[in-house]
């Protein structure tokens, strides 16, 4: 006889067997993810294979058929009206160097275009994958450009630099033949502005930058750096006077205006030029010799420069010059950081001086000439507060003279001119101002505001002036 228990049994093992058919054992299907990665993986690695074969292969006819192409249509579709151009393209993979034979951009302000360029240590995968986080794609990357030159139709002016190197790893940028200059001569520069206007002109060998924060700087964060070398600069600043001021000027911006229009906070710990040389200059007529006022082998140090009050440090400046070839020059200046107003302090000094060096910018100004006179030492404080400057100058000189010139001929020989030359010497100037021991030494006020025209140099020159004509006076 069967027992019941033994008929069921092969029904039971039946459907066990179905059950273990039909339903996945629990591993099954981490095996199943482990073989499609590996399936991914393979293709992913046979894509790149083929890709890096490709760009050895092939790079050359991509990058100048394809790439340039691609890349000068979507900067004409960005920025209507403007042009792209790249010369030949060169991409060494295993260097990770891309370079450009040429670029050349023309708009309608600007044109501008380099000799060979190159770019390395880029990381081209994260920009591929459209992940534009600048302070990380460029993270590694070095730039090195020749010949570069830029025209500002407008404006009238051109940049030019001989050589640019930016590294981001090391923090530095490097400007070697740097100069900015009108496109025009003088008169055409002059002629094509109704008003009055200061024409100017910068010439750089070498400007370098240290410590510079190149990641906030591509996140838009702050300007950051640790100091600022230039050696050799040349600055030269004209002033057409002949030419009307507008009624209703627009202020050139002082030194704290302009850090303060600056967006995002700015920070240089130190700023050192050496051995530059400064000209100033007027002119009074169109085609006439401007008179010039020259400050030689100059040396300037800035230290704290900020547009931001983070601290209790001020923004401070000391400069030492040779005024005219003749005599040492010094200035010392202290300027609070990120004030809203146009305040600073400012003094100074200058030895001893044969005061005729400074005719032949008295004579085209100031229409007069200094016959004799002679300066021991000069001495000035001036502070200024919201654009009022008030001071102090003490002088000591002596034999001083002067003749009144004609405006037209520049003749001192006329007797209305010597006439009012001999009144002048006569009642209205001190011949000398000797030492205080004496008892007759006179001390000169300044009281000058600041005139909506006034650059910052002009409004510290306009102020220093008038405690000058102060001490001078009778």
């Amino acid at each position: 006889m069967i027992h019941l228990k033994e008929a069921i049994r092969p029904i039971g093992n039946r459907v066990w067997v179905k059950d273990r058919v039909n339903k996945p054992e629990p591993n099954s299907r981490g095996r199943s993810r482990r073989r499609l990665a590996a399936r991914l993986g393979l293709w992913l690695g046979a894509t790149g294979i083929a890709v890096v074969a490709l760009i050895f292969g092939f790079g050359g006819q991509i990058l100048n058929g394809v790439v340039k192409g691609k890349v000068e249509q979507a900067f004409a579709k960005a920025h209507p009206g403007s042009a792209l151009r790249l010369g030949h393209l060169r991409y060494l993979v295993g260097d990770n160097i891309l370079s450009a034979q040429s670029v050349a951009l023309n708009s309608t302000h600007l044109t501008f275009k380099t000799g060979q360029i190159s770019l390395t240590g880029v990381r081209w995968v994260r920009l591929l994958w459209g992940r534009r986080d600048w302070a990380r794609v460029l993270a590694f990357a070095s730039l090195d450009a020749t010949n570069l030159d830029a025209a500002f139709p407008q404006a009238l002016y051109g940049l030019r630099c001989a050589r640019l190197r930016a590294s981001v790893p090391d923090s530095k940028l490097l400007l070697l033949g740097t100069d900015l200059r009108p496109l025009v001569e003088d008169e055409a520069f002059f002629a094509a502005h109704t008003f009055r206007t200061t024409r100017f002109r910068l010439a750089v060998p070498e400007f370098e930058v240290l410590g510079l924060a190149y990641g906030e700087l591509l996140q838009g964060k702050s300007y950051r750096a640790g100091s600022i070398r230039l050696s050799g600069a040349s600055f030269d600043a004209l002033v057409s006077r002949d030419k009307p001021v507008r009624s209703s000027p627009k202020s050139p911006l002082m030194l704290q205006e302009a850090l303060a229009a600056i967006r995002q906070p700015l920070r240089v710990d130190n700023i050192s030029i050496t051995k530059a040389d400064l000209r100033y200059g007027e002119r009074v007529r169109a085609g006439a010799a401007p008179g010039v006022l020259t400050f030689g082998n100059a040396d300037f140090y800035v230290s704290d420069l900020a547009n931001r009050r983070d601290d209790s440090k001020d923004i401070r400046i000391e400069a030492q010059t040779q005024f005219m070839n003749a005599a040492a020059l010094r200035v010392q200046m202290t300027i609070p950081a990120g004030s809203p107003e146009v305040s600073f302090h400012y003094a100074g000094s200058l030895s001893a001086m044969d005061l005729t060096r400074l005719n032949p910018f008295l004579e085209t100004v100031e229409h007069f000439r200094i016959v004799s006179g002679s300066v021991q030492d000069v001495l000035f404080a001036i502070d200024v507060a919201a654009g009022e400057a008030r001071g102090q100058v003490r002088a000591r000189y002596q034999d001083l003279k002067i003749a009144v010139l004609d405006k037209q001929t520049g003749s001192e020989t006329g007797i209305d001119n010597r006439v009012v030359s001999f009144l002048m010497n006569a009642l209205k100037i001190r011949n000398a101002n000797p030492a205080a021991e004496s008892g007759s030494m006179k001390d000169g006020k300044v009281v000058y505001t600041r005139k909506p025209q006034d650059n910052f140099l002009q409004f510290m020159w306009f102020a220093l002036r008038s405690g000058i004509l102060d001490v001078i006076s009778l």
